[in-house]
């Protein structure tokens, strides 16, 4: 309401609204020195590739410090994004190609689209910075309550932490359905066992985007046919193989963490236990 009273609802409007305040606390609970708020992480990424001058050939081996506010997403506000680091110099150039090509400075420097997150949307993120880390503390001691009453259970194996790796954002809580320990019963009729528990399940994703019809429209986009030679998309069409992929899409079933695993312990132990009578009763289902 502030907001909308304010008549500021635009980041260009203010130097210290809602998005500039955002950007600042949002990189403090990071520890990082610098943010560029955008109006989703699919934004934030393109604005990504364009400041560091990423195009067609160039391979992308690091990791996405950009993050998303989706809806569904530990910090949401509809739709939303951020691109946090420590180089400011790469940072001004975030904000110029998010800003459409305009400069801190108030120059227009470079092609950009408009990706500026809107004040309403940072008033919403910043009324949920202060009890992030305590959700985030909650999610962490509650999957980890949940990985240890399903370790018994060789037909789900929940994800793993990697070694040194001391907590997560636990947007999801995924676990591997492994059939062959299920008389061969198929991950659908699992989710709809432990649905009528009363605990909703879901596989996520259905398919890796290498086996979308975008692979078939990308090779035939004219940036593509002038970048490379027909002999060469062909090939790629060719050995557009993913197993790893096509086995997460295959086993992969999850809690929607965000809000799930804010419950009780009590509320983890409902899930747990729906998944282990489930399994135990696996032989009727088959």
């Amino acid at each position: 309401m502030k907001t909308t009273k304010s008549g500021i609802w635009c980041r260009i409007q203010s130097a210290t609204g809602t998005v500039a305040t955002f950007e600042k606390e949002y990189a403090k609970l990071l520890d990082a020195k610098f943010c560029v708020a955008t109006g989703s992480g699919t934004q934030a990424l393109h604005t990504c590739v364009e400041a560091l001058g990423i195009g067609a050939g160039d391979e992308v081996i690091t990791s996405l410090g950009c993050f998303s506010f989706q809806t569904t997403k530990t910090i949401a506000c509809g739709e939303g994004g951020a691109i946090v680091g420590d180089d400011e110099a790469l940072m001004d150039k975030c904000y110029t190609v998010h800003n459409h090509g305009t400069s801190r400075q108030g120059r227009t420097e470079v092609i950009g689209p408009k990706y500026r997150m809107n004040e309403f949307e940072a008033a919403v993120l910043l009324a949920q910075l202060a009890g992030t880390q305590e959700r985030f503390r909650r999610r962490n001691e509650n999957a980890a309550h949940l990985t240890a009453r399903l370790k018994g259970c060789p037909d789900v194996v929940p994800q793993k932490l990697y070694e040194g790796t001391a907590s997560s954002a636990f947007y999801l809580y995924a676990m591997s359905y492994k059939k062959e320990h299920f008389h061969g019963l198929d991950r659908g009729r699992f989710i709809k066992a432990v649905e009528a528990e009363g605990v909703s399940l879901s596989p996520y994703i259905e398919r890796g985007l290498h086996r979308e019809p975008w692979i078939a429209h990308i090779v035939k986009t004219k940036a593509y046919q002038k970048t490379f030679s027909a002999r060469r998309l062909q090939q790629w069409r060719e050995e557009m193989s993913c197993p790893n992929c096509d086995r997460v899409c295959e086993e992969m079933t999850m809690i929607w963490a965000s809000g799930p695993l804010l419950g009780s312990r009590a509320d983890m132990d409902d899930i747990a236990d729906a998944i282990l009578k489930v399994y135990e009763n696996r032989a009727q289902l088959s």
